[in-house]
Order: C-alpha cells, then structure tokens, then sequence
C-alpha cells in the first residue's frame, strides 16, 4: 500500500494532470476521464480510512478532490440528456463550420429536428438592425474568448470549455420581421451524450448579455 502522504497528492495531481493533457491534446478526453477517476478513487479511499487513521487532517485533504466528481455525478443526474440546444428546434441555425471543423473522432451534427425539453431556451427579439445587432454580437463573443466568423445567417463560433477544454460549437441566426428582428441560437457539443446543463446555459447567457447591450445603445430598459 501506498503511506499515506502520497495518496493526498495522487488524489490532487490525478485529475489535474488529466484534464490538462485533454486539454492540451496529449491524450483523448476519455484518457482524460480515466485518469480523474482513479484520482477520485483514492479520494474516496481517504474518506473511508478518514475515522481510523491518526494523521486526520492529511487525509481530509486528499479526500476533498471528491467533491469534484460528486458535483459532475449530481449535475448529470439533473441534466437532460442532451448534447445539442436550440431556441428553435424545429428549425435550427445551421452548423456550417462544425461540419468542417469536426474530426471523425467528434459525433456528428445531429439532424433537425432537435430534441425539445420543458426549459428549452427561447429566441431573441429586438427592434435593433442587424447591422447593429451582429456588431454587438461579435463583440460579446470576443469579450468571451470565443473563436467566431460571420456566416449567410449571422454569425457562427467554437467555444473551449475552460477545464478539459471541450470544443463546442455555436450558430447565430438572425431572421427579419416586419417589425423585429429574431436572434436564435444553437449550441452543440462534439463529445460526450450529455452537456450537463452547459449548452442551454451558454445560450441563455449570451442572449441575455446580448439583449442588454442592445438595451444598453438603444438607450431603453425593456425585459428580454
């Protein structure tokens, strides 16, 4: 068996060492996952032992990493099992870009139409142009360090996720009414069956983001 001091320390640098070298490209995100989970275990290794062993304090230590996995396992079981949100399932902006961009490795572009769930996020509407629109757009996308280009319907982007750096891909589309403008949006992941919840909050965010910097230059304070 392995003492002690370095079962905290295998217990930290595991899943550390894991999603970096996802997020770098040294291996697969599944290697990635692999190798958290044995960290995870030696945590939870630590938690058991916690109430027998005399140096209590190194062992809570190592024993904290699991809360990370805890939090995953529960965000999971209140997700939707989805990969891939749309304000407009029925008709979703297209991914042009992904289609070029992923890799036979990444899951393929699902089809429309999307599933649809009881929180699916809703478009945009706004008496702004488009000109004006896509210019704050682009803005907010730069603001967030998103990898983005204009497309025939709007705009469209690549997000990396900031931990095991996912690449998720992003469409905006914009749609002319006789009185205003439509903004909807897609996001959708290139790993993994479930997004835990992300795709729909990305979306969210951005269009409320969005809606207030349009409110912001058009000088009004309308609710999106």
């Amino acid at each position: 068996m392995l003492p002690m001091p370095v079962l905290p320390l295998l217990a930290w640098l595991l899943p550390l060492c894991g999603a970096l070298g996802s997020r770098v490209a040294i291996w697969p995100w599944w290697t990635g996952f692999a190798i958290c989970l044995v960290g995870a275990l030696c945590s939870l290794w630590l938690l058991l032992r916690l109430p027998w062993h005399p140096r209590r304090a190194v062992a809570l230590l190592g024993a904290l990493p699991l809360v990370l996995p805890v939090w995953f396992l529960v965000k999971a079981l209140q997700a939707h099992p989805i990969n891939d949100v749309s304000t407009d399932p029925l008709d979703p902006p297209t991914l042009r870009w992904a289609s070029q961009a992923r890799s036979a490795a990444d899951l393929p572009i699902n089809p429309a139409p999307l599933k649809f769930f009881p929180d699916n996020p809703a478009p945009l509407y706004t008496r702004a142009n488009r000109p004006q629109v896509l210019a704050e757009a682009r803005d907010l996308m730069t603001e967030l360090g998103w990898q983005h280009s204009v497309s025939g319907q709007g705009l469209e982007a690549v997000v990396v996720s900031p931990w095991f750096g996912f690449r998720d891909d992003v469409a905006l589309r914009l749609f002319e009414g006789p009185k205003e403008l439509r903004i909807d949006m897609r996001s959708a992941s290139r790993q993994g069956r479930s997004d835990l919840g992300a795709n729909r909050a990305r979306i969210q965010d951005f269009l409320t983001r969005l809606h207030g910097r349009l409110a912001k230059a058009q000088g009004t304070t309308s609710e999106p």
